[in-house]
């Protein structure tokens, strides 16, 4: 079944850049997306659907709503292009569903003109390791000097697992860009201070200003929204979440 996309608006927007933060370890991504739509006053305009989200559904005072994707788009002061901001309930529960859902995304920024596409989560720190506030990636050359250049250390080795991955890697496969910047954490449920790292990161790297004055505030009002573990092909036990 393919995904069902529900209009709010249809915005007239310049080459727009994809943002995306979706939920997993310390709420890193998400957070920072739910910031800039609140800090930014986005509009949201497309609410996406789609067969391949976790079997489950989001409780909200005493009613249910089924798993999506929102998509808001604004244009922040000090940036001549608009920015979609992408959030979601959870991330895919599966691989396959991981590209297919990674892939829904893309078309719907394709369609309305973006080539570049960012993600932002968690580096999940070893007990003893010690790295720079924001980590990153990025899919070409010249996006991995501009990462250099705004302070993002970037990382030599590993994988970045997920959709957080996906986005900017099979953005690439389409002729778009794409890099993610990963906030240094030790995990837990919120970590407000990495999520403050990697926004400066992203304002710094898009060149747009941004007031985070207000982030620890707005952090208080995220709902504490754990979702069920899921048991991934090898048998571990896994949370639906950010895996570097």
């Amino acid at each position: 079944m393919p995904a069902r996309l529900n209009y709010v608006e249809r915005p007239r927007l310049k080459r727009p850049i994809l943002i995306a933060g979706l939920p997993g370890i310390a709420h890193i991504g998400k957070l920072a997306v739910e910031y800039l739509t609140h800090k930014l006053r986005a509009k949201k305009f497309v609410e996406l659907y789609s067969e391949h989200f976790p079997e489950w559904v989001v409780r909200d005072d005493g009613s249910v709503k089924t798993l999506k994707v929102d998509i808001f788009h604004c244009k922040p002061d000090g940036l001549k292009r608009d920015l979609l901001l992408a959030t979601a309930d959870a991330q895919a529960a599966s691989p396959s569903g991981q590209y297919r859902l990674t892939g829904e995304i893309l078309d719907v920024a394709a369609q309305h003109g973006a080539d570049t596409v960012v993600t932002m989560a968690a580096y999940v720190l070893s007990p003893h390791e010690s790295k720079a506030k924001v980590v990153g990636a990025a899919s070409d050359a010249e996006t991995v000097k501009l990462l250099r250049e705004h302070g993002v250390q970037l990382l030599d080795s590993g994988m970045i697992v997920g959709m957080n991955g996906l986005l900017p890697g099979l953005a690439a496969a389409r002729g778009m860009r794409g890099f993610c910047l990963l906030g240094a954490t030790r995990g837990g449920m919120l970590d407000v201070g990495a999520t403050e790292s990697v926004l400066r990161a992203l304002s710094g790297v898009l060149e747009f200003e941004l007031d985070l004055e207000e982030l620890h505030e707005h952090a208080m009002t995220l709902p504490k929204f754990k979702p069920p573990r899921l048991r991934l092909p090898s048998g571990i036990e896994e949370e639906t979440s950010y895996i570097r």
